[in-house]
């Protein structure tokens, strides 16, 4: 952890940027071009005024501002699937199966927001996609809190300040390739004139009448998940 003084008051970097940090620096218009941007930059994490900084050293104040820069995420981050804060372990979900609609949905909603949206909802997001690990049989064999609109926002108000960006960005990633994916294997080109959430919701329904008919009777002789869905479908058409 790097800590500095100013005018006999310390101040110190943090060791990872948090949702509430990297929302602060990418809503600032033009931050990166800006000419006094190192100031502005580490102002964001550490609350110290501009001004003040402005006054400091000029080689520690880009010496600081290079730091916080290579804690910003650059690419798109690893997924993990756990983590642990205040004590509290938290996992993402643990099994496809058992999401249900009302997390997919929000999920999605918040995932496909415009920018300037999106990052206001980063920690509902993470909020929505971890909760606390009630069991554990190993590293990623575990099981999860029930989804519970109440407790995720109380969670998303503590990872909005003590969570690592990295994660929700990660996950975020993940599970927008898991939702591409999931849509493109259901000729959705069959239903053009239906919006994109009516889509979503019918593939839904299906996707929980393949849990029943593949997961739970494999006797139905369909030789895969991706037929009985496109069957439905021609069907329905």
């Amino acid at each position: 952890m790097i800590k500095f003084k100013i005018d006999e008051k310390e101040y110190k970097l943090p060791e990872f940027i948090s949702i509430e940090h990297y929302t602060k620096i990418y809503k600032v218009k033009d931050l990166f071009s800006d000419d006094y941007f190192a100031a502005r930059l580490i102002s964001i994490v550490s609350d110290v005024p501009v001004n003040k900084l402005m006054e400091y050293d000029f080689q520690e104040v880009n010496y600081m501002a290079l730091h916080v820069m290579g804690l910003i995420p650059k690419d798109k981050p690893k997924f993990e699937d756990r983590f642990e804060i205040d004590g509290v372990k938290y996992g993402f979900f643990p099994d496809w199966k058992e999401i249900s609609f009302a997390e997919f949905i929000d999920m999605d909603t918040i995932s496909t927001k415009k920018t300037d949206e999106l990052l206001d909802l980063l920690h509902i997001l993470a909020a929505v996609m971890y909760r606390p690990i009630i069991e554990e049989k190993s590293e990623h064999d575990f099981k999860i809190e029930k989804y519970d609109v109440k407790t995720m926002q109380q969670r998303a108000e503590l990872f909005k300040k003590k969570l690592d960006v990295r994660y929700v960005l990660g996950a975020q990633f993940f599970f927008i390739k898991f939702a591409n994916r999931f849509l493109g294997y259901t000729q959705l080109s069959l239903i053009p004139k239906l919006s994109i959430w009516m889509k979503i919701k019918l593939v839904w329904k299906m996707r929980r009448m393949m849990v029943g008919l593949i997961f739970k009777n494999r006797s139905a002789g369909f030789s895969s998940s991706t037929e009985l869905l496109e069957t439905i479908l021609q069907s329905m058409k």
